[in-house]
């Protein structure tokens, strides 16, 4: 949006770029008759919105500000509340560097790169090394020197030592600079919530199937069924029975109802799983959950069939599962001929909407699903 990354208040110059968004998107809109209550409306859903994209960055810092003592309140709106509890979270990812020292906190920044001082030395450090809790780096200084005490107290000896070793802070060197964390001890100026996320996150090994549901052809409600599927979190009768409740296969009528019933080995399942793919995959399809599962996963010789495999695999498990639900709730049923049919829809809606030119690698791939489904 173009804002600045700062720990004070933003000036009107700083606002400048916002405003020029809002101003020129404002004089783009066309439908200058619009009642009172339209241009309310317009506001709401989008000047509101690009304010509010703006400002995600800054939550945290302001919140940190806030919280180190740079403003005496700490009440406010719930959110705001909300995210002052993130403080600790966030203090990790700043850091800063010292030039003339009239910015940073000389007990709430990370201006030495070992943590806050005020966390290292607890309350009694303000009073052993002569610092109040609110000076800032400057405040530590007196002609040209560092003035610091605890030199001669035991607990504060290295920490004494660090502070002097440090280069004394004087207007030669510029504005404090407040830095953030992309990488491991790699700081910014500038605020990236895709770096943030990576370093938050909870990093996993990363499972062989992954590429069987998230695709770009893909759909993503389809994408989270098979998911499931995958996880074996469908509410199969497997698992209701865990819950003491029976369930058989509401499509065949077999007792013992698994996911690798439901996909494929249970005839309605299979019947429609074989006519919609059996051209794509010959011989090699089969009613085994875990072996078209492989197949999916290691991938056609042909980079159309594999897209049209893997679409399918989704399309078909999506509307298997639904199918089961309807007729679990007594909401109708789709006879094979008529689900084929309705796969056969989706699938070409879903190529169409992808609009592939002229020049894309997978242009024709709805001519090629043409030739595969009879």
């Amino acid at each position: 949006m173009g804002l600045p990354l700062t720990t004070k208040a933003l000036s009107k110059e700083d606002y400048e770029p916002l405003i020029d968004k809002i101003r020129t998107r404002m004089l783009s809109w066309t439908n200058k008759s619009l009642s009172y209550a339209g241009r309310l409306q317009l506001l709401n859903s989008v000047i509101s919105s690009i304010t509010h994209y703006g400002f995600p960055g800054f939550n945290i810092i302001f919140c940190i500000i806030f919280h180190s003592g740079m403003f005496g309140k700490t009440t406010g709106s719930w959110i705001w509340r909300k995210l002052l509890k993130l403080c600790p979270l966030a203090y990790q990812f700043i850091r800063v560097e010292v030039g003339n020292g009239e910015k940073a906190f000389f007990w709430h920044d990370d201006w030495l790169r070992i943590r806050k001082l005020i966390e290292l030395t607890g309350a009694t450090g303000t009073r052993y090394l002569g610092i109040v809790r609110s000076a800032r780096v400057c405040d530590a200084v007196a002609q040209g020197q560092w003035r610091v005490r605890g030199q001669r107290r035991r607990h504060f000896q290295d920490l004494h030592a660090k502070i002097q070793a440090e280069p004394v802070p004087n207007q030669c060197m510029g504005e404090d600079r407040f830095l953030w964390r992309h990488e491991t001890e790699v700081y910014k100026d500038s605020y990236s919530a895709s770096r943030t996320w990576e370093q938050l996150r909870r990093k996993k090994e990363e499972v062989n199937w992954s590429s069987s549901v998230w695709f770009k052809q893909g759909v993503p409600r389809f994408a989270f069924i098979v998911l499931l599927a995958i996880q074996n979190r469908l509410s199969t009768g497997d698992r209701m029975r865990q819950w003491r409740i029976q369930q058989g296969c509401v499509l065949c009528g077999e007792r013992d109802k698994t996911r690798d019933h439901l996909f494929f080995a249970c005839p309605y399942s299979y019947t429609v799983w074989d006519r919609v793919v059996g051209k794509l995959m010959g011989r090699r399809i089969n009613p085994d959950w875990s072996d078209m599962l492989r197949y999916i996963r290691n991938g056609a010789a042909n980079l159309k069939n594999q897209v049209l495999i893997s679409l399918l695999f989704q399309v078909v498990v999506y509307h298997i599962w639904r199918e089961r639900n309807l007729r679990r709730n007594q909401q109708g049923q789709k006879g094979t001929e008529l689900m084929i049919s309705t796969i056969n829809k989706t699938v070409k809606n879903r190529i169409s909407s992808l609009g592939y030119e002229a020049d894309h690698r997978l242009e024709g791939l709805l001519r090629r699903w043409f030739e595969v489904f009879d």
